[in-house]
C-alpha cells in the first residue's frame, strides 16, 4: 500500500487558497487546520510547507464541512499570483504565455506535490494536462476542478483577457449532476467533456503568443535563480520513494518504465536506486505494483477505457493476467470493482 510520505509535501501557499474559499461557508481557517492537524503558521506565512497527506486530509475535511459538490470549482476563484509560490510571480514576470507555461512543468514541485503538469500535443491543438498524484477519492474531483479552473482564471488575468476561454476542457473525473452544470459553463466557457481519460486545458498553439501584462525579464532572471535554488532544497528532502513514484507516473504514458531509466532520470545508478529504496523500507517492483493498482483502480471509476485496454496500458500481456492480480489486491474483479465503485 502507499506509504505515509507517497504524497509528498505542499506549499502553504496552495493552502491558503482553500482556506480563503471555506470563508464563503463561514469555516474559520484555524478550525480547520486544527481539524487536519495543520500548523496555525499557514495563516502568517511562518510555515512554508507542509506533508501532502496533512493536505489531503484538509481537503477532505472542508469537502465534507461544506457539503458542496462545487466547492473544488468555486475555490478556484481564489487563486492570485502567490498561490502558485515563486512559480506565480515568475509568470507575472513573463513576456509571453509560451514563456510562462513552459515555466510550470520545470518548477511546479515548488508548489507541491499535487499533481503533475504535461504540455501535449491534442490533434491541431495543445494539451495542457494535470495528472493529480492525490488517492483520495473524495478529493480528486474537487481537486482537479480547482486546478483547472485556477488554471484558466489565472491565465486570464495574466494576459488581461477576462474573456478568453479554451477550445475545450477535458475531465478525467466523472460528470457531475446536471443541475451543476452551468457553474462549470460560467467558468470555462467552452466545451467539457468528463471521463475523458485525462484533466486538460485544449487550447491552439497560437495562444502561446500572447503577450502578458506586466513583463519584467530583469525581476523574472532573478526570480528563477531564487526558484532554482529552492528546486534544490526541495528535491535534497524528498525521499526517494516520492521522487521515484513521481517519476514512474510521469513515465507511465510511454508504457511501463524500465528500473534503469528511472535511475538515469534521477541522476543515480541502478544499484543506488535499487539500496536507497530498500533503505526507505521498499523496491521498486513494489513501487511499481503500488502504482499500476492505483491507476487501475482510477481507471475503473472515473474512465471508461475498457478492460482490456486498461490491461496493455499497464504492462500487462494479456486481460487473464490483469484480472489475476486484480482480484489479488482487491478481492474481486475489475469488471465487479467497476460496477461497485464507477459513476
Amino acid at each position: 500500500m502507499i506509504d505515509t510520505d507517497s504524497l509528498g509535501t505542499a506549499s502553504a501557499n496552495a493552502i491558503r487558497q482553500y482556506l480563503r474559499a471555506a470563508q464563503d461557508y463561514d469555516i474559520q481557517a484555524e478550525d480547520a487546520l486544527n481539524a487536519a492537524d495543520l500548523p496555525l503558521g499557514i495563516i502568517d506565512n511562518s510555515v512554508a510547507r507542509v506533508k501532502g497527506r496533512a493536505f489531503q486530509t484538509l481537503i477532505r475535511w472542508l469537502i465534507e464541512q461544506t457539503n458542496d459538490p462545487l466547492f473544488g470549482l468555486k475555490s478556484a476563484r481564489y487563486v492570485q499570483p502567490g498561490s502558485y509560490s515563486l512559480v506565480g510571480y515568475m509568470a507575472m514576470n513573463s513576456r509571453t504565455a509560451r514563456e510562462a507555461l513552459h515555466l510550470t512543468p520545470e518548477y511546479e514541485a515548488i508548489v507541491g506535490d499535487m499533481g503533475i503538469t504535461k504540455i501535449e500535443k491534442h490533434g491541431p491543438h495543445l494539451a495542457m494536462r494535470w495528472v493529480c498524484q492525490y488517492d483520495d477519492p473524495i478529493v480528486r474531483p474537487h481537486m482537479i476542478d480547482n486546478v483547472l479552473g485556477s488554471w484558466l482564471l489565472f491565465a486570464r488575468w495574466l494576459a488581461d483577457m477576462e474573456d478568453g476561454k479554451p477550445e475545450a476542457v477535458l475531465f478525467e473525473r466523472p460528470a457531475p449532476d446536471a443541475d451543476l452544470l452551468p457553474a462549470y459553463e460560467e467558468i470555462f466557457g467552452c466545451p467539457l467533456e468528463f471521463n475523458a481519460g485525462k484533466s486538460a486545458l485544449i487550447f491552439p498553439e497560437h495562444v502561446l503568443d500572447t503577450p502578458l501584462r506586466q513583463p519584467d525579464p530583469l525581476l523574472l532572471s532573478n526570480l528563477e535563480q531564487q526558484a532554482s535554488s529552492v528546486m534544490s532544497e526541495i528535491q535534497e528532502r524528498h525521499p526517494i520513494v516520492m521522487q521515484t513514484r513521481t517519476l514512474l507516473r510521469t513515465l507511465m504514458d510511454e508504457g511501463i518504465p524500465r528500473r534503469e531509466k528511472v535511475a538515469e532520470q534521477l541522476g543515480i545508478t541502478e544499484r543506488t536506486l535499487q539500496r536507497r529504496l530498500q533503505d526507505a523500507g521498499t523496491g521498486y517492483q513494489q513501487l511499481l505494483d503500488d502504482l499500476r493498482q492505483e491507476t487501475a483502480t482510477e481507471w475503473l471509476t472515473s474512465t471508461e477505457m475498457p478492460i482490456n485496454d486498461i490491461a496493455l496500458k499497464l504492462g500487462f500481456s494479456e486481460a487473464r493476467s490483469f484480472h489475476r492480480r486484480f482480484k489479488t489486491w482487491t478481492g474481486i474483479t475489475p469488471g465487479e470493482y467497476r460496477l461497485q465503485h464507477g459513476k
